[in-house]
């Protein structure tokens, strides 16, 4: 057999195949049919209309659709109703010789649309992701902002957006109060930022780093009795200075003196009296100096006993993270 006979083969297999696959899913989409008008003649309207539905997803045609549009409105569901009568007005109008059905197909829907129940999404901002969900079905973003045909009922309206807190809202919509509902949808307010705290496993230690920087240890250099032996520093100071004092005041009233009597032996009462005042001075300059000594003695070993007992030691520490611990010592 050549090749141009296998392909001729081919091709009659399929033509033969063809129809009988046609003849199959036209099969099974008449059963689907036919059951549902034997339900909603028994009264099971819901579950006939579901039979019908499923027939015209098979299979569509104008007869199924103008069925299904006749039972939709039955169970109230006006808008499902309409859209059936419209699709079916347009097969018909495409096959061009179904002029009949397609004019009952235009009244039925026409008669529809003053009832239809109808539901606007108004959104006031939009935002890059935004995405809007009507029950469970998503709206598509061209119809927002615009009044569409909805079934009666309940409908909850959920609107999401990266970056935005989720807001929701429910509405109902029926034949006798809300016919015509409008949703606004108010500008979305920012998610928090989330913190992720990182922590070790279970069961993991946490990750040591060793750092070459040796601990520093701050040690406190005040205590009272240091407090005691600054004090005497001031004292001290203080004496150095009055003995200053005193000592040139004794210099320059011996000069006086001495001026007034050079000689050993001296009579002049005026020389005497400088004389004597003069030793008086040195005397108290003397006894200055000493007190200082003695206070800058007395400052320094306070100084060296005062020394604090706590000692604080401030060393680098890595855990859950780098920082620093502090320890004291006493």
């Amino acid at each position: 057999m050549t090749v141009v006979d296998r392909a001729l083969s081919l091709a009659i297999v399929s033509l033969l195949l063809c129809p009988a696959l046609a003849r199959a899913q036209s099969a099974e989409a008449e059963a689907l049919f036919r059951e549902g008008k034997k339900l909603i003649k028994q009264g099971k309207l819901a579950e006939g209309c579901d039979k019908i539905a499923a027939s015209e997803k098979l299979e569509g045609s104008v007869g199924t659709l103008l069925n299904l549009g006749d039972c939709r409105e039955k169970q109230g569901q006006l808008a499902s109703a309409w859209a059936a009568f419209k699709e079916a007005e347009g097969m018909a109008r495409r096959d061009g010789n179904d002029e009949k059905r397609m004019t009952e197909a235009r009244r039925r829907s026409a008669a529809l649309e003053p009832k239809l129940p109808s539901l606007e999404i108004d959104v006031q901002r939009r935002v890059p992701g935004m995405t809007i969900k009507r029950g469970d079905d998503a709206v598509d973003p061209a119809a927002w902002n615009t009044s569409v045909p909805v079934d009666p009922g309940a409908y909850t309206i959920v609107v999401e957006a990266p970056g935005k807190k989720p807001w929701r809202t429910q509405v109902t919509v029926d034949l006798r109060g809300t016919r015509r509902a409008v949703v606004s949808v108010p500008v979305l307010d920012d998610a928090p930022v989330a913190v992720v705290e990182q922590r070790p496993a279970v069961g993991q230690e946490p990750r040591q780093i060793t750092v070459d920087q040796p601990p520093r240890r701050i040690v406190p250099t005040w205590s009272t009795t240091r407090g005691v032996a600054v004090a005497m520093l001031v004292v001290g100071a203080g004496a150095v200075g009055a003995g200053a004092y005193f000592g040139v005041h004794a210099r320059d009233l011996e000069d006086k003196s001495d001026k007034r009597c050079p000689q050993t032996m001296c009579g002049d009462p005026e020389a005497l009296r400088l004389n004597a005042s003069a030793r008086t001075s040195a005397t108290r300059a003397n006894i200055a100096f000493g007190t200082a000594a003695v206070a800058a003695a007395g400052a320094t070993v306070l100084w060296f006993l005062g020394k604090p007992d706590a000692e604080t030691v401030v060393s680098p520490s890595v855990g859950g993270g780098v920082g620093i611990s502090i320890s004291g010592r006493l």
